[in-house]
């Protein structure tokens, strides 16, 4: 019955929070894709782009491949220039070297897929080239919800941001060099159909912002102020902005089960250490893993919640209540579950003379497999690793805290206000406390929140973590250390500027 239970968690968890939790399949690459769909309103014109899927794709016959590269080539030859011109299409520059590379880069974060680009996300810089790929399941929605205007809030100028890097109608004169490759690729794009009934969710919509929601808005804000300051290369900027969405996006859904139920946030340390057998390596595990039990703590509360909606005493008949909720939720969309697996659930509770209503649910969550990201606990363990955020990348089930370079760069730009004063760096490792519920072991307050937690690391240790931490900042040219012994975060163009 795994197929089913899943099937109703998850959709429960889409009206919950306007995104789905429970698929292990998604990346930045389709956040971005969905994001960039939101602001435009558009997707890209396919007919070119489908041809070169089949004209590289390894499983296609020779004969398809080439006819494909062919039709491509008569639909607009003067776009490819001299590439165009050669008489031996087979051996040509254009069939063996050019549209392969064009796959490659397309395909650079491993989201592209057989012949059709409609299950497909690009890793491109232009609107020209959005797909109508759903592998987000309404996360880059989220996201442009989050950052978007309401009549409570402003819309946040990162969308701007993201809108003038990416719009479908920039002048070619002033696009970056990937989508100036690109654009022989692509048409004028077509408009989206919005909803005549459009879904609405709790999250964002019939409630004010939550404290996790307000903060990740102020991440984003942080963000764009360094982005407008340093105005670095467009693609590092749309990477980056990107990544913060796929970064909030992992930190709303591994902070649901807590907000929920209003407990405060877990705590999680950043391992810095050079050991995956340290103390501190250790503890970070321990704190990554009470995330993903959460997770599955939840998934059980939210089917607990189900149940009590379907029945106010549904433990006193609980097959044919759950039978009534699949019924109900399920639509005879899936098959039939298995009622035997409950059967035998419901038997061990009965024999260890266990509360069928506390331990049902959590039994019942037991059967999802999280290796595969089909879980909650999955989903985080899968967008943590493709974000940057856990390690190691490996299938090593205990994941830690080591934020890959991109991804630490872009939690301390969005932390605080770093075009601005520089902070201390204690000033600072406060401020990453609030914003992200992050501790790295160089305050007083962290060795008690560990302690607290219940996984104590030694004070040397965690001056350690720090120090080593502070020098990752400074090689990322983001911290420096002055010759009052005072290291300072933030732009170094002016390290005199302490706030």
């Amino acid at each position: 019955m795994e197929v089913q239970l899943r099937e109703i968690i998850s959709e429960e968890l889409r009206q919950r929070h306007g995104f789905g939790m429970m698929e292990g399949k998604i990346k930045p690459v389709h956040i971005a894709n969905a994001l960039m769909r939101e602001e435009h309103h558009v997707v890209g014109s396919m007919k070119d782009l489908k041809q070169l899927m089949i004209a590289t794709a390894p499983k296609e016959s020779p004969e398809n491949r080439l006819e494909a590269a062919r039709t491509m080539l008569e639909r607009n030859r003067e776009r490819w220039g001299r590439l165009g011109e050669e008489e031996n299409l087979r051996d040509s520059v254009l069939v063996t070297r050019v549209l392969p590379l064009l796959r490659t880069i397309l395909g650079t974060d491993n989201a592209v897929f057989g012949t059709s680009p409609e299950f497909s996300s690009f890793s491109s810089a232009t609107a020209l080239t959005i797909t109508r790929d759903v592998s987000d399941d309404h996360a880059g929605a989220f996201v442009h919800r989050l950052w978007g205007g309401t009549d409570s809030q402003p819309r946040l100028q990162i969308l701007d941001l993201l809108r003038d890097l990416t719009h479908p109608n920039k002048d070619l004169a002033g696009v970056d060099d990937l989508t100036a490759v690109l654009v022989p690729l692509a048409d004028d794009p077509t408009p989206t159909r919005t909803s005549q009934t459009p879904r609405t969710f709790i999250d964002l919509s019939e409630r004010p912002l939550s404290g996790v929601e307000r903060r990740l808005r102020s991440a984003a804000e942080d963000l764009e102020r360094y982005e407008s300051a340093v105005k670095p290369n467009p693609i590092a900027t749309l990477q980056r902005l990107v990544l913060l969405a796929s970064i909030s996006v992992f930190f709303h859904a591994a902070t649901r089960s807590r907000e929920w139920a209003g407990m405060p946030d877990r705590v999680i340390l950043i391992d810095a250490s050079s050991s995956r057998d340290s103390t501190v390596a250790e503890v970070s595990t321990q704190h990554v893993g009470r995330l993903l039990d959460d997770s599955r703590a939840y998934m059980a509360s939210v089917l607990k919640d189900l149940l009590d909606q379907q029945h106010s005493t549904w433990w006193t008949n609980p097959v044919e209540v759950i039978s009534e909720l699949f019924a109900e939720k399920l639509k005879k969309t899936t098959a039939a579950p298995s009622i035997k697996q409950l059967h035998e659930v419901l038997d061990d509770l009965n024999d260890a003379e266990a509360d069928i209503a506390a331990e049902l649910p959590r039994r019942l969550v037991e059967l999802l497999d999280g290796s595969s990201g089909r879980s909650l606990d999955g989903f985080l363990r899968m967008l943590g690793l493709r974000s940057g955020l856990l390690y190691p990348q490996q299938k090593n089930p205990k994941k830690r805290l080591v934020p890959m370079d991109r991804t630490l760069e872009v939690l301390v730009v969005s932390t605080f206000n770093i075009a601005g004063k520089q902070l201390e760096y204690r000033d600072f490792l406060e401020e990453l406390y609030k914003r992200w519920g992050i501790i790295v072991g160089g305050r007083l307050e962290d060795a008690k929140l560990l302690a607290d937690s219940g996984s104590p690391v030694p004070s040397a240790d965690l001056a350690e973590n720090s120090e080593r931490f502070l020098s990752k900042l400074q090689s990322l040219g983001l911290a420096s250390r002055l010759a009052d012994s005072v290291a300072v975060v933030g732009l170094m163009e002016n390290v005199d500027d302490v706030a």
